[in-house]
């Protein structure tokens, strides 16, 4: 561009904003159960993967989606319906969310809708007799709280290092 000439080329989007989480649902890191289901049930949105697993704050069902964005797909894995063992209660109303990266091999993968909601039926369904047992403890309302306000690897830190200081909690 020469001179005093503005580019009106749009701004790139954020994926977390190409894919619709809204400003709440970025900053904490979770949608809601109905947000979820919308996703899925969207018609841009391709499910690649619908696997249990574990990772660092407990077992969970995993859910991998992409919808196509400007300049490539955006691809986010949502976990839930599991047991969050630091906050040490069952995630059943929310998922958590993170971007994955762009991998063709993933993205060939591709599950048809009817048999996703079939997989998180089963997880459901699995689960809920687990579900109603109250588990969170005074230690686990603590670590949720600054969970909240900073995110699970910090609160973890903070939870620890109170532990070292007075005690168990």
């Amino acid at each position: 561009m020469a001179g005093h000439e503005i580019d009106f080329s749009p701004t790139p989007r954020k994926p977390y904003e190409e894919f619709g989480l809204t400003k709440e649902e970025v900053l904490s890191w979770r949608v809601s159960q109905e947000r979820f289901a919308e996703f899925i049930a969207d018609e841009g949105t391709s499910i690649h993967e619908v696997k249990e697993s574990s990772n660092t704050f407990g077992e969970f069902l995993f859910v991998t989606a992409s919808r196509r964005g400007q300049q490539k797909p955006i691809c986010m894995t949502f976990y839930g319906l599991g047991y969050h063992e630091n906050r040490e209660r069952w995630v059943t109303e929310e998922w958590f969310w993170y971007q994955n990266d762009y991998r063709p091999s993933l993205l060939e993968q591709r599950i048809e809708k009817e048999e996703a909601l079939e997989l998180l039926k089963r997880r459901s369904e699995s689960i809920q007799s687990d579900i109603d047992l109250e588990t969170q403890t005074e230690r686990g309302r603590l670590f949720e709280f600054l969970a909240d306000l900073t995110d699970d690897d910090a609160a973890l830190a903070e939870v620890n290092d109170l532990d070292d200081i007075v005690g168990s909690l």
